[in-house]
């Protein structure tokens, strides 16, 4: 989410495409009520692992590949272990605030149909959240309209954040969204989520067409939900370095667009997005609720580990946002456990334990 040194044109566009959007494929997924929260492994994330074979990270080591047990074996680079969503669920109940879990999917292999997860999965997770009275929102986001579609259907009351990527389309890979996509490809979604430069007014400088992104949705009656990422910088109160021409909007000039309707700011910074909203001016006011971004991207914690949601809250925020992933299904967790984890694989962020 920190801003980097750009250059304009195909190079930043392919790096924008590589990196948009809450997920790095951009995708999404779903949830098992016979393997809920009374699971031994989903209550405790801190069991001593009894491994059948010594820790290696193998090259694309991969959540769905592994069983709970085996996952225990890794440790997020600050040496916390990978946690569970029920504990991140409690920590959440105890601090009274609210949610927003990315279900997790991504791009199939070649000739492969596309990995989804299973309706019980998604019964699961909609018990588990339930069963924490005390998480004043439930909020769902995904790219797949298969998960916002299941959540429509069975839990209506939660919003649904649509995060849409880079484009609309092949022929207009890199443009803003429009009210007709969204109703055409997510039409389970109650709001938007889109990455900063895209929510946008003018004229676009890549297609030359004419854009009111921010008042066609509000006129829609679509509340809109603005993230942040390392290639459109800007996750900060001023303005970052743009891409390819397009200005990229720090928090006070999304803040400060008319009409009125970005309900949530997705962070990184959460005490320095604290610090602003305490002081911005008339022009940001209402301020967009603060959603910590896989925790927080603070220089002493791993993404999504407690610790990072833990300093969130101390430092504000009112949304909790993260990743779900479900480990590979055994007889004692015949829905595999549903573990926090961003990249479909743990090599980025995890290593062996010791």
């Amino acid at each position: 989410m920190r801003s980097m040194a750009l250059v304009t044109g195909a190079a930043s566009l392919a790096a924008l495409t590589a990196l948009s959007g809450c997920s790095s494929s951009g995708s999404d997924a779903e949830a098992s009520a016979s393997a809920s929260a009374s699971s031994p492994a989903a209550q405790s994330a801190s069991a001593s692992p009894t491994p059948t074979e010594p820790c290696t990270l193998a090259p694309d080591t991969r959540v769905t590949d592994l069983t709970y047990t085996q996952l225990q074996q890794y440790e997020l680079n600050n040496g916390e272990k990978i946690p569970t969503l029920a504990e991140f669920l409690d920590l959440a109940n105890e601090a009274k605030v609210g949610v927003l879990p990315e279900i997790k999917t991504f791009e199939p292999a070649e000739g492969q149909p596309k990995p989804v997860p299973t309706t019980e999965q998604f019964a699961q997770f909609a018990e588990m959240l339930n069963e924490r009275k005390d998480i004043t929102e439930k909020l769902i986001g995904s790219f797949d309209e298969s998960t916002l579609k299941y959540f429509a259907d069975n839990e209506p009351d939660w919003p649904r954040i649509w995060f849409r990527g880079i484009g609309g389309s092949v022929a207009d890979p890199f443009a803003p969204p429009t009210v007709d996509e969204m109703k055409t490809r997510a039409p389970s979604a109650t709001a938007l989520g889109v990455i900063n430069l895209l929510y946008f007014q003018g004229t676009f400088p890549l297609n030359q067409q004419a854009y009111d992104t921010p008042k066609a949705f509000a006129d829609a009656g679509i509340p809109v939900y603005i993230w942040y990422n390392t290639a459109t910088g800007g996750d900060s109160v001023t303005d970052g370095a743009g891409v390819a021409g397009v200005a990229s909007p720090g928090w006070e000039a999304i803040a400060s667009l008319e009409p009125k309707n970005v309900k949530w700011i997705a962070t990184d910074m959460t005490k320095e997005y604290t610090a602003w909203a305490d002081a911005a001016p008339a022009t940001a006011q209402p301020i967009p609720e603060m959603v910590a971004h896989r925790g927080g991207g603070q220089a002493d914690v791993s993404e999504n580990s407690l610790s990072a949601f833990q300093q969130a809250v101390d430092n504000g925020a009112k949304v909790l946002e993260t990743d779900v992933q479900w480990t590979k299904p055994t007889p004692e967790d015949p829905t595999g456990v549903p573990v926090l984890m961003h990249d479909a694989t743990i090599n980025r962020t995890a290593a062996c334990a010791g």
